[in-house]
């Protein structure tokens, strides 16, 4: 049941080494990879994970971004960013190995330590896609953004940061409407539509790179 969830991430990674074949995303993968250990590491030995579900959508909320998806992205990140002395578009163009390689791990940790008895398809299924999606989606923004501010396109900007906003958000709204029991149909609608954007961005981009 849990092979879904440990392997989605790994496998889309691995796509992207297949893909893109530099070498330059050695260091950020290890990075990532050791982050997340360190992060999980932590959290099992200091922290107690299971948590009492609360039926408000806004503490589910708050507590899913903080802890799950918006301060470890953040964290990561920044740390990355400031402890590497390469430009800033290789900075952000390996940001989905990062975050893909540190999510690889960070995500299933997240899902089994808060399950006492059984898993649920939320968790197995719909949420590691949600995920992908969110970094896919967040590291195609950030070399458009980067492209944008290089070239002063404001509009385009603000565009990619109104985007990257929205899908760093969405998970944990996702997350913290599922905690509450919210129709399932909608949240699985939502998450669809969610991780179809990015997978059809890519494929367009392939297309016209031929």
């Amino acid at each position: 049941m849990l092979l879904f969830l440990i392997l989605l991430l790994p496998c889309a990674f691995t796509a992207y080494c297949f893909i893109l074949k530099d070498k330059k995303i050695i260091l950020p993968s290890v990075a990532g990879f050791f982050t997340a250990v360190i992060v999980c590491a932590c959290r099992y030995f200091f922290s107690y994970e299971h948590r009492l579900i609360y039926s408000s959508f806004s503490e589910n909320f708050v507590y899913y971004l903080l802890k799950q998806n918006f301060l470890p992205i953040i964290i990561v990140s920044v740390l990355f960013a400031l402890i590497t002395r390469d430009t800033w578009e290789y900075k952000v163009k390996n940001f989905f190995p990062l975050m893909c390689s540190f999510f690889a791990v960070y995500l299933p940790y997240c899902v089994i330590s808060s399950s006492e008895f059984y898993y649920q398809a939320y968790d197995l299924f719909l949420k590691p896609f949600i995920y992908l999606a969110m970094i896919i989606q967040i590291s195609i923004c950030l070399i458009s953004l980067y492209q944008s501010l290089v070239n002063k396109k404001i509009a385009f900007v603000i565009l990619n940061v109104l985007i990257i906003l929205i899908y760093l958000i969405y998970p944990a709204a996702s997350d913290a409407l599922y905690a509450i029991n919210h129709g399932f149909a909608l949240i699985l609608i939502l998450g669809i539509v969610y991780t179809l954007i990015p997978f059809a961005l890519l494929a367009i981009k392939q297309l016209f790179n031929k």
